[in-house]
């Protein structure tokens, strides 16, 4: 549903502030991502506690967890407020000079302080909610508010041209209040909840929460320093309005990155399953195949991005941010098709805890690249920067395959002949098929572009089932077809 949304108002938006203005507006929202460092790794750490809390029927752990992570979290908000206000009266510490020319700027920033307040305790009432597994309430309510959220946003957006800044900003609080009493009200009247007490606030239980989230920590500030950190060293190397440059050819890579990884999520809770039998064997075998279907999917992204991405970044948004930014799309592709060579590992290493190292590694290469990103823009400008932010993801990828393989005693060699070798005709038809349908035909309107993907793909699909899958797999999915379609015979008749 964010996905359609996006697409949706995406160049809605744009066409609306404009380009500084929108540079300024993901900006600002890029420091509020900075402002999720604070968290420091309580929020993956809240659910977990949860969870085990509430499978074990202790309603003082639950009452404990719950308590002192809500105390911890309104602290950081409260903090989060000040921040903003401080930023509300010296905007240029941020975006540069350009912030003089931009009217009530203070006033966005106070707005956002006071959403960035509410979003930390927020997080507590989300993450209990998780953890006793009410998602069905939380998705609800969510995909409810993001369609509020783009219907009012579009009707204000048009009636009170000019205010596009103030109008987003107002916004943001405003759905954060309602998702905050709908959350706390949810968890309030569940019997099976315990409330908040003061006195359930303990150290003991704030360390635990520290212990466990501190490699999450580090690999969350990290991610922050790779992708907060680019909208700041365009919008004060280059000019706020280049932002937009970057922020679009990203947001297509993200969707497709979301898109071809979501299936892998269930895998690290699987394999730390497998890892408590003591089957390494059979661990083994399951982590090769899981890759090897993953990557049916992650490989195939990069290459259509390559042959349709600008095309669609032209019809999506407009010719000159497709122009400007295919540098940015280049470089972000190939950190991509990187990333889709190793689906999975980073779901084996985390469920053996043995994922402190390339938190590590991720972080002193995302300090380093944002290093480079700054020299990158000076020099280079929009491109610079993709290249040098490119690279913890392709270090990254690289770091956490070579740990799952030693984590299991295979070669890369043997990974990569029982995964992406079985793959290459499939790629190929993939990518020639591509290049012939831009050649005959070189329309960039989204219904031809569809329709060249849609082509493309049963092409790649065919030549994956012909080529890449085993025997017995094609012999067991046609087995579960003609199942499934007997027994829908059987509930006809």
């Amino acid at each position: 549903m964010n996905i359609a949304v996006a697409f949706i108002m995406s160049p809605i938006i744009i066409r609306a502030l404009g380009n500084r203005d929108y540079g300024l507006w993901e900006l600002v929202m890029s420091v509020i991502g900075y402002m999720g460092i604070l968290d420091l790794g309580i929020g993956p750490a809240l659910v977990r506690f949860v969870s085990i809390a509430d499978g074990k029927q202790d309603r003082n752990d639950l009452q404990q967890t719950i308590s002192t992570a809500l105390a911890f979290f309104a602290a950081v908000g409260t903090i989060s407020v000040l921040l903003f206000t401080f930023l509300g009266y010296s905007p240029n510490i941020i975006a540069g000079k350009e912030t003089k020319d931009i009217a009530s700027l203070g006033t966005v920033f106070m707005l956002l302080g006071v959403n960035a307040g509410m979003l930390f305790p927020l997080q507590v009432f989300i993450a209990t909610l998780m953890g006793v597994q009410r998602h069905y309430f939380i998705n609800t309510v969510r995909v409810v508010v993001v369609i509020m959220r783009s219907a009012l946003t579009y009707y204000l957006l048009l009636h009170y041209p000019g205010r596009g800044l103030i109008t987003l900003a107002l916004l943001e609080p405003i759905f954060t209040v309602i998702q905050l009493l709908l959350f706390a009200g949810a968890v309030h009247f569940d019997k099976e909840i315990p409330g908040f007490a003061l006195l359930a606030v303990t150290k003991t239980k704030m360390k635990e929460l520290f212990s466990f989230g501190a490699k999450s920590a580090t690999i969350l500030i990290a991610s922050r320093l790779q992708n907060q950190s680019v909208p700041l060293i365009i919008g004060n190397v280059i000019g706020l309005g280049y932002i937009v440059y970057f922020v679009m050819p990203n947001r297509l890579v993200d969707y497709a990155r979301g898109f071809s990884l979501a299936l892998g999520f269930p895998l690290a809770p699987y394999f730390g399953s497998q890892i408590a039998k003591g089957d390494f064997e059979t661990l083994k075998k399951n982590w090769i195949n899981s890759a090897l279907a993953l990557q049916i999917i992650t490989t195939a992204m990069p290459i259509l991005l390559l042959f349709l991405g600008n095309s669609f970044l032209t019809s999506w948004i407009s010719g000159d941010i497709a122009a400007a930014g295919y540098g940015t799309l280049i470089s972000l592709i190939i950190g991509l098709a990187f990333q889709a060579l190793s689906p999975n590992a980073f779901g084996l290493i985390s469920a053996s805890d043995s994922h402190g190292r390339a938190a590590v590694v991720w972080l002193v290469t995302s300090i380093v690249s944002v290093i480079a990103g700054i020299v990158g823009g000076i020099y280079f400008g929009l491109t610079g920067v993709a290249v040098a932010t490119t690279l913890p993801t392709i270090i990254g990828s690289l770091y956490n395959l070579v740990c799952a393989c030693g984590k299991l005693n295979i070669t890369l060699r043997d990974y990569f002949m029982n995964t992406t070798y079985k793959l290459m005709i499939p790629l190929f038809m993939l990518t020639f098929s591509l290049y012939i349908m831009n050649a005959l035909y070189e329309s960039s309107g989204l219904l031809i572009i569809f329709i060249k993907a849609i082509a493309s793909a049963l092409i790649y699909i065919i030549f994956v089932y012909s080529f890449s899958i085993e025997t017995h797999i094609k012999n067991a999915l046609k087995d579960k077809l003609l199942g499934s379609a007997t027994m829908y015979k059987g509930k006809v008749l």
